[in-house]
């Protein structure tokens, strides 16, 4: 759950905080690259792309999400899912330093491209996986996790801890920590047994 259902919520709340000096940013990128600063309907227009980019990734993911658990299995989909953020932190965290917008619009929709697959993966690995008895308790962490991301979103993007003017961009590339935590501990975990049995046909492995 903490790499997958939790970074969508997580990643959902966390850009609302820096909002306004995300836009100063913008503004002040293009009067250096132009010499002239922006008129602010377009630098909401920016704006609107930039959290567009989230759902439009999301989309895409949930898209994929399907082929990559039948092709990959879940928990290699799940753990090659955290590529997009990865990809996704290196982007934010360094746009500032780039003196780039736009790698925070791309960041943006490969953050949703990752919310898309887990969305979709997460639930659909820990039913097939749990036992009978507990498979109604398990499914619903799914829930759990989002609203927990929500919150605790919420509270990081703090002016007093990284929703401030200097530190924004550790804020969007704070996602990096979820991920790395699923890459180190989701390997240890098996794979779905209906996978096992129905995609792959490796009746021994699924018992």
């Amino acid at each position: 759950g903490i790499g997958g259902t939790f970074q969508y919520g997580y990643n959902l709340s966390i850009i609302n905080a820096p909002a306004s000096y995300i836009q100063m940013f913008m503004n002040s990128t293009w009067l250096e690259r132009m010499g002239v600063p922006l008129e602010s309907n377009v630098i909401l227009l920016l704006w609107s792309f930039t959290v567009s980019a989230y759902p439009l990734g999301g989309l895409t993911g949930a898209v994929v999400a399907g082929p990559m658990a039948i092709m990959l299995g879940r928990k290699m989909s799940l753990l090659l899912n955290n590529v997009f953020v990865i990809i996704a932190a290196a982007l934010s965290g360094f746009s500032r330093m780039a003196k780039s917008f736009e790698m925070i619009m791309l960041s943006r929709f490969f953050t949703g491209v990752n919310a898309g697959v887990s969305m979709n993966i997460q639930p659909m690995y820990l039913a097939e996986s749990a036992p009978k008895k507990l498979r109604g308790a398990v499914a619903l962490t799914s829930a759990s996790f989002t609203a927990l991301g929500l919150v605790l979103g919420q509270v990081v993007g703090l002016r007093e801890l990284l929703g401030g003017e200097e530190s924004w961009p550790f804020l969007l590339a704070s996602n990096l920590i979820p991920a790395l935590i699923q890459l180190t501990a989701l390997p240890w975990l098996p794979e779905s047994p209906r996978y096992l049995l129905i995609d792959r046909g490796d009746k021994e492995s699924c018992i």
